[in-house]
């Protein structure tokens, strides 16, 4: 029992540790590793208007990689019902676009609305890119912050904005799934040691043995057949002189 149990607490940790390995394969390009810009149709794009929009990607890795996924999300885009960014943009993933070391990709035109419900004024968005890297293993990437003015016709940016707050690529989504599944699996090897342990102090536990009986189970003890044979030849030699003994005084 005590290495059946263990032997299964080695199987389930080994399926956290397997499980936590492939989750957390997907990783994050660095801010030096690629860059992202894009060009709008209008200058100057109204609430209510739908214009469209162009994505290039510039990777500055020295191998070649994968896109599955590219597109936007702008401060003015809701969240979807899980409370998880949405982006607009092509996809690929049944057939990922590879983009060779040092070269760009450039997305097809696609449309885009600007809500009629927007306040006029400076708006941020970021471009996100999903895709697989040379090894085949999954990579997640958003760029800087750029800023675009809505409802005015001043200027419309196209290069990283000057606030220093977001100055980095915004991977807060993917450190908080690497630290969640981190979170789980551990918490699973925990688990498994536990039970291994009480298992195994419970198999140590040494089996009841009830008062005045024999341990394991043995039949209560008897007397010997010798002591009895020797109780039984004493018996019979004590009334054999006994009756010698009556025979000699009824012969006198």
């Amino acid at each position: 029992m005590k290495l059946k149990a263990f032997r299964i607490a080695i199987i389930v940790a080994a399926f956290f540790i397997s499980g936590f390995l492939c989750l957390s394969m997907v990783s994050a390009l660095g801010s030096n590793e690629a860059t992202a810009s894009v060009r709008w149709s209008k200058t100057s794009p109204q609430p209510g208007d739908t214009v469209t929009i162009t994505l290039s990607f510039e990777n500055k890795l020295q191998k070649q990689i994968q896109i599955a996924r590219i597109g936007i999300n702008g401060d003015w885009i809701p969240p979807d019902s899980g409370g998880n960014p949405q982006f607009v943009g092509p996809q690929y993933v049944s057939s990922p676009v590879t983009v060779a070391a040092g070269e760009t990709f450039t997305s097809e035109t696609y449309s885009i609305a600007i809500p009629s419900t927007i306040r006029a004024g400076i708006h941020t968005y970021y471009v996100a890119v999903d895709g697989y890297d040379s090894t085949g293993s999954g990579f997640s990437w958003d760029s800087p912050q750029f800023s675009i003015t809505i409802g005015d016709a001043s200027t419309v940016s196209s290069t990283p904005g000057p606030s220093s707050t977001n100055s980095e690529p915004n991977n807060n989504s993917s450190l908080e799934t690497s630290t969640i599944i981190a979170i789980i699996t551990v918490t699973g090897i925990v688990a498994v040691i536990a039970i291994a342990l009480f298992m195994s102090r419970r198999n140590k536990q040494p089996a009841p043995v009830f008062a005045n009986q024999p341990p394991n189970n043995q039949p209560w003890p008897s007397a010997p057949k010798e002591e009895k044979d020797d109780e039984y030849e004493a018996v019979a030699e004590e009334e054999e002189k006994s009756s010698e003994s009556q025979q000699q005084n009824f012969d006198i």
